[in-house]
């Protein structure tokens, strides 16, 4: 069954993220979905996260849904203007894909800066508004489904809860969080489930070893690992 069908029914629902590769070999990644991601209801692609590049987000959905798998079309705006925005969407549309997570999208590195320029044409609440406008026109017998990111650990918590209300009125039906590491969050999430009524889709991502760690806790901006699961590893554990 479709997430939007499951999200309709009101039906607990487990998504799992994949990043397309940096080449343009699939074969062993969709081997790999096949076989650990093939009791989740739908498989979340990752769209040049971190400003890295990859292959295309919308091929590696086609991939997968001709696999067998419901992908979740994660959408950037930070790499296309508006007329290649609504292309896009045409052709994730002709190719079944239905399920859109809309992010503004992480900036390109200082570095990079000189070779590469980020675009911004929209914000994610700006192109939520636009495919909202596009689902009661072009799309209207067969709308496409979108949600968007949640960070739950920003200090005030009203003004997440704030613009998650502008992401509802813009179409919204549901949110993926980061990663929770503590019953902080949980409350934090409880208290907008509770003012919001809406879908959200709890991150989970283990903690595979000490390096892991302290790599997430410090260099994983808008992610929140408290010292007392840090605490829980040591340097001289293996990762099994």
């Amino acid at each position: 069954m479709k997430m939007k069908e499951l999200f309709d029914r009101g039906e607990f629902v487990v998504s799992a993220e994949v990043g397309p590769p940096k080449g343009i070999h699939v074969d062993e990644l969709v081997e790999e979905a096949k076989t650990y991601l093939k009791d989740v209801h739908a498989v979340n692609v990752t769209d040049n996260q971190s400003s890295v590049m990859r292959l295309g987000s919308l091929a590696m959905c086609k991939v997968l849904k001709d696999a067998g798998m419901d992908p979740i079309f994660q959408l950037a705006c930070r790499d296309r203007n508006r007329i290649s925005m609504h292309s896009t969407l045409l052709g994730a549309h002709i190719n079944g894909i239905r399920n859109l997570m809309i992010i503004t999208g992480d900036p390109v590195p200082s570095g990079e800066r000189d070779n590469t320029k980020s675009v911004f044409d929209f914000n994610s609440i700006r192109f939520m508004d636009y495919v909202k406008e596009l689902n009661h026109d072009i799309f209207l017998q067969d709308a496409f489904s979108y949600g968007g990111a949640l960070n739950q650990n920003q200090a005030n918590t009203d003004k997440v809860i704030e613009r998650m209300k502008k992401k509802i009125d813009a179409g919204a039906s549901w949110f993926m969080t980061q990663p929770i590491y503590s019953d902080e969050e949980v409350e934090k999430l409880a208290r907008m489930k509770r003012e919001l009524n809406t879908k959200i889709l709890c991150g989970i991502m283990p903690l595979v070893s000490y390096r892991n760690a302290m790599f997430i806790k410090n260099e994983m901006p808008g992610i929140q690992v408290p010292d007392e699961i840090v605490e829980q590893y040591r340097p001289d554990m293996s990762r099994g």
